[in-house]
């Protein structure tokens, strides 16, 4: 199952080419404009972000419906940013495997 985890829809592209759109797990407006416009370094963006997932309601809400997607199915984490890029799917990922080894401890 193919997961498009961008806040913002990326032109061009249609939407034959992913399952769902789960904006939720992807930065706030706020958080990619400050990243963005260099007022914040990678290091402070992954901090805020790892945050965001751990305490907004529509950030925990959006990952616990990925883990359950993971769960019974293999997932594919997409947004428009080129590989090799700091890119926030790889702390979703992260955040999903945390989430996974927590509920398999219990």
């Amino acid at each position: 199952m193919r997961i498009l985890v961008s806040r913002f829809y990326p032109r061009g592209v249609k939407r034959e080419r992913f399952d769902l759109w789960k904006r939720e797990a992807s930065p706030t407006p706020e958080l990619l404009k400050a990243y963005r416009g260099g007022s914040i370094d990678w290091t402070e963006f992954e901090k805020r972000f790892k945050m965001q997932l751990k305490t907004q309601e529509k950030s925990i809400a959006a990952m616990k419906e990925l883990l359950e997607l993971s769960i019974r199915r293999n997932i594919t984490l997409l947004c428009y940013e080129r590989e090799g890029q700091n890119c926030h799917r790889q702390i979703v990922k992260e955040r999903l495997a945390s989430l996974s080894h927590k509920r398999n401890k219990n």
